[in-house]
């Protein structure tokens, strides 16, 4: 299996530009069920986007709208990790996706969505808007894990330390794994 993931690409954009955010810790537990033979990137974009003006975007974009569409359309995969802000997205991750709505990068690709939230309801109403976002771009949800109360269920060193949040993130990286095989093509 490994040999024909090992040209794979995942994008993880991170919704928090926190340096030590929860949703980061579980985006890093869900790859680590990925086992190995794929190339992870995790986007700096949401550090960098310039706030979305569509004068702007009908003109010649900044380098980094450019460089942030690059890595979307080059990925078989895109995971995104986010915290629930005032029940939705954080405004980064809105302004992000803000830049490539008409643009054509999502059409088709394989998404997965994990919501990471210290309230007990999880990141519900982050997911439900993410979710909305992306297939009006036509993308393809292939998993989506909303995970509450987060605090509790990692240990002093941040490790996902409850059972059923390991193995819910055991099966969105099934998910993930089986997109990836999919994509890959018969095997000669």
């Amino acid at each position: 299996m490994t040999s024909e993931l090992s040209a794979k690409q995942i994008l993880v954009v991170l919704g928090s530009l926190q340096a030590r955010s929860s949703n980061g810790t579980l985006a890093r537990a869900l790859l680590s069920y990925l086992g190995g033979g794929v190339d992870i990137t995790f986007t700096r974009a949401l550090y960098d986007l310039p706030p979305f003006n569509a004068d702007v975007e009908a003109g010649t974009p900044p380098a980094v709208v450019g460089a942030w569409r690059a890595e979307i359309a080059a990925a078989d995969v895109v995971i995104f990790a986010t915290p629930e802000y005032a029940f939705g997205i954080p405004g980064t991750l809105k302004n992000s996706l803000d830049w490539v709505v008409g643009t054509g990068e999502f059409v088709g690709k394989h998404v997965a969505l994990l919501g990471v939230s210290t309230m007990g309801s999880g990141a519900s109403f982050a997911l439900e808007a993410l979710d909305r976002t992306i297939r009006v771009m036509s993308a393809e949800v292939i998993g989506t894990l909303s995970v509450g109360h987060v605090r509790a269920k990692l240990d002093e060193n941040g490790t996902v330390s409850d059972p059923e949040t390991r193995d819910a993130l055991a099966r969105l990286a099934s998910s993930v794994t089986a997109s990836l095989a999919v994509s890959a093509g018969p095997v000669l």
